[in-house]
């Protein structure tokens, strides 16, 4: 399908889309540096531009508008969480697209946390403004599930659990959306199971010699921070098990310090960027640009790889019983 991408980061998503066999046909994010990084390694250019400043008329005819929209404001990680949050508001500019150019599809993207804030009853405004988008002007809305899932369950090496919006247009008809939604969520491919057991950190990165060492100059992107190691137990700070997916790489923690650097298994050092980026399940290739934190925070804030393209897959299965 043809995708147009909001909130793009870097392009976890995206490269997880193309994967799968979709085509980017725009994609924007605000973030200088994550643009710049998108443009080192994809074919297509992303834009840098503020959503609330994209207009429906400006984009080409695409079928499915796909976004993690920002999610510091509604993660656990942010105690400081709050419905008042300016940053929960970008919702509607999705919102507000899929009013503008009534696409038959759309994905979105975000933390657990928005399950629980103000006790659900934020989830659900956006659930219904989601099912309603158009409807006031003689549109027919979406039908919209919502399920969380966890990238570990697609072969990520991460707990990273996400909550995925997916939205079909009325237009189907209930026939042709139930045969749709029969393949949402996509069927774990990664479990207890030895034969599909979940990828490990020593799988992912027990391969990369030491950020400092002469081999480590080969590999882009495998730098570390100096930032000391303490493990007390919180977000950040704990002590990682080889034998098991790692924890959720984040972005940054409260929304107002700098980025969280998870400690390395070897209880020495912090993950490097690449290190953090395979974790993410990019690819050795993609290189990312900017300083080392925000490095660090794009890779963070991206949709882990793997995952995307399972979310693929999942599309173009839906996209077979139109």
């Amino acid at each position: 399908m043809k995708v147009v991408s909001l909130f793009a980061g870097c392009g976890g998503l995206d490269l997880g889309l193309v994967q799968a066999g979709h085509k980017i046909v725009h994609a924007s994010d605000i973030d200088k540096d994550c643009v710049v990084s998108y443009n080192d390694n994809f074919d297509h250019e992303a834009h840098c531009i503020d959503v609330k400043e994209l207009k429906g008329e400006d984009l080409p005819e695409y079928d499915i508008l796909a976004g993690g929209f920002p999610c510091q404001g509604f993660s656990v990680a942010n105690k400081y969480r709050s419905a008042d949050d300016k940053r929960n508001e970008l919702y509607i500019e999705i919102v507000r697209l899929l009013k503008e150019t009534s696409p038959k599809f759309f994905l979105a993207e975000n933390v657990p946390g928005i399950l629980s804030l103000e006790k659900g009853a934020v989830v659900e405004v956006i659930h219904n403004e989601f099912e309603t988008v158009g409807t006031e002007d003689g549109g027919k809305g979406y039908e919209v599930r919502i399920e969380k899932l966890n990238a570990s369950d697609y072969g990520v090496p991460q707990n990273r659990k996400r909550v995925i919006f997916l939205g079909i247009s009325k237009e189907f008809d209930k026939e042709t959306r139930e045969r749709m939604f029969a393949h949402f969520p996509p069927v774990p491919t990664h479990g207890n199971d030895y034969e599909k057991r979940k990828v490990t950190l020593k799988d992912a990165i027990g391969d990369l010699p030491e950020p400092n060492s002469k081999l480590a100059e080969k590999i882009p992107n495998h730098i570390t921070t100096s930032h000391k190691v303490k493990i007390n137990g919180y977000i950040g700070n704990r002590k990682l098990d080889w034998n098991r997916p790692g924890p959720t790489m984040v972005g940054r923690g409260g929304g107002t310090g700098g980025p969280v650097i998870a400690v390395h298994p070897n209880l020495k050092r912090r993950l490097s960027v690449r290190e953090t980026a395979r974790i993410q399940s990019f690819p050795d290739g993609f290189l990312f640009s900017g300083s080392k934190s925000s490095q660090y925070r794009q890779i963070g804030n991206a949709v882990a790889v793997g995952f995307a393209k399972a979310l693929g897959e999942m599309l173009l299965k839906i996209e077979s019983e139109r």
